[in-house]
């Protein structure tokens, strides 16, 4: 009976957090709807300026005269060669944070602890982060 109960008070409580949850999302959708207007009106309200788009038009060339500027001192071959050693790098540390974010979601699963000393002696504390996706079919 006590089993039974305790289920039953479970799936109660999951079904409340469940719950939440959907109401959290309602909640955001409706916020980034009502922030997404507001931008629309702002950048309405910011191109009718005659002193913004002028402003725009010189933001435009500078851009457009630097972007030339930095292909020509970027086509250095030891530049070029620096820039794919560190893309690799880049791509590598990515990789290596991806495999060490599940590896310590592990190891919390198994040990319950929220923390790790490594050989340098220092202890790190564990700090999850959740982003939420769209499930794609």
């Amino acid at each position: 009976m006590g089993d039974f109960f305790l289920k039953g008070l479970w799936y109660t409580w999951l079904a409340m957090i469940e719950k939440n949850v959907i109401k959290r999302f309602q909640i955001l959708e409706e916020l980034l709807q009502e922030l997404n207007k507001l931008k629309e009106n702002y950048q309405d309200l910011l191109e009718g300026d005659a002193t913004y788009q002028q402003l725009q038009e010189e933001s435009t060339k500078f851009r457009e005269e630097s972007k030339e500027k930095r292909q020509k001192v970027k086509s250095n071959e030891t530049l070029i060669h620096l820039e794919e050693e560190m893309k690799i790098i880049k791509d590598d540390i990515k990789d290596n944070r991806q495999v060490l974010a599940q590896e310590l979601a592990d190891y919390y699963k198994e040990s319950g602890l929220m923390e790790i000393t490594g050989e340098d002696g220092v202890t790190r504390k564990f700090a999850f982060s959740v982003r939420i996706t769209e499930e794609k079919e």
